[in-house]
């Protein structure tokens, strides 16, 4: 049974008027109601182990100063297109987002006592928070969801496994970092205006929209570093009017594969930039993509390289109008040692 909370002045949370001030743990199911909202976060939010907090369509949840949700059992966020669930700072404060940990009840689909968002909105201020949503080892699901202002909207760690689908992430500096040993399945959004997103764990990166990435810092556009084993797959996205680099393999290990075929890339200073010194150490493929045009090199690498580098080898791909000086290796830069080997594409962009 669901424990509803009433708007009773003698019950914790307290009540006023169509205000609630949540100022306990949750220690059992419940569930927050529309008709309650907003609900104030007065400070850290603990949902304990085996508990699950629901929440209806419709509500607001609003946290005080640097305050944020910490999750060990479950929230289940289900709203509507019409009804969306917010969450944001009470009177624009700065607060701290939610964290997830391993013991948490992880997300499986139809589950209603999981972790879950659908038809959320997550309203930062600036670069906070920090870390929007974070989870370290928790599974959880995020659909039809807009985040907008943080530092990183979504980081997955631990063996965290994590579904990001229809959702839209706009003015956060690392809209998705899956760090080493999670996994993420990454479809169908639409991601702008950010700076960077990291893949470091096995991620299927497919069908998503990714426009004006600034050039801020040492890493900017969807970097690549894998640093244990696993996959990425990179395949039917778009990229567009990137500042710096569109896609930039940093690191990989001889247990990884890294698939980049079928985008689409357009209006961006580099499409793609490859660690000579890693390129060759695990499976990297190169295929089947639409390279329109770019503003400094459609393939670049960059050193140090191993003492005697094998050529890297890139697959048939359409590279538009580009001429030979639209490819960076040793043949341009004396401090490259690696030469790149491009086969022959098409005359015109695959379909």
């Amino acid at each position: 049974m669901w424990n509803k909370i009433f708007l009773l002045f003698f019950l914790l949370p307290l009540s006023l008027g169509a205000t609630t001030y949540i100022e306990g743990p949750i220690l059992e199911d419940t569930e927050w109601l529309r008709a309650n909202s907003p609900y104030i976060i007065t400070q850290n939010l603990l949902i304990a182990e085996g508990a699950c907090l629901r929440i209806e369509a419709g509500v607001e949840l609003q946290f005080a100063h640097e305050t944020q949700i910490l999750v060990k059992g479950g929230l289940s966020a289900i709203g509507s297109k019409r009804k969306p669930i917010r969450f944001l700072g009470h009177n624009h404060a700065p607060w701290n987002g939610l964290r997830f940990y391993h013991n948490c009840l992880h997300y499986e689909e139809g589950q209603v006592r999981s972790t879950q968002f659908e038809y959320c909105e997550f309203l930062g201020i600036g670069e906070a928070p920090a870390q929007l949503l974070r989870t370290e080892g928790c599974h959880l699901s995020i659909r039809n969801c807009k985040i907008e202002n943080c530092y990183t909207a979504i980081q997955s760690e631990r063996q965290a496994k994590i579904q990001l689908i229809d959702s839209e992430i706009r003015n956060c500096d690392r809209a998705l970092n899956v760090r080493n040993s999670s996994m993420a399945k990454v479809m169908g959004n639409e991601i702008e205006n950010c700076n960077s997103i990291m893949l470091g764990g096995s991620t299927d990166f497919e069908n998503n929209q990714l426009k004006k990435f600034t050039n801020y810092g040492r890493h900017s556009g969807l970097v690549v570093w894998m640093l244990g084993g696993g996959l990425i797959n990179i395949r039917n996205n778009e990229f567009e009017q990137f500042e710096g680099v569109a896609i930039k393999l940093q690191k990989m290990s001889r247990r990884s594969s890294l698939n980049i075929r079928q985008n689409q890339f357009k209006g961006n200073s580099t499409n793609l930039k490859l660690s000579c010194q890693y390129a060759n150490k695990g499976k990297t493929l190169v295929e089947e993509n639409n390279f329109m045009d770019c503003k400094r090199y459609q393939l670049a690498l960059f050193s140090p390289c191993s003492d005697e580098p094998a050529p890297i080898v890139i697959g048939p791909n359409y590279w538009g109008k580009s001429d030979e000086n639209a490819f960076l290796d040793q043949e341009q830069d004396l401090n490259i040692s690696a030469k790149l080997q491009v086969a022959a594409g098409p005359k015109k962009p695959y379909r």
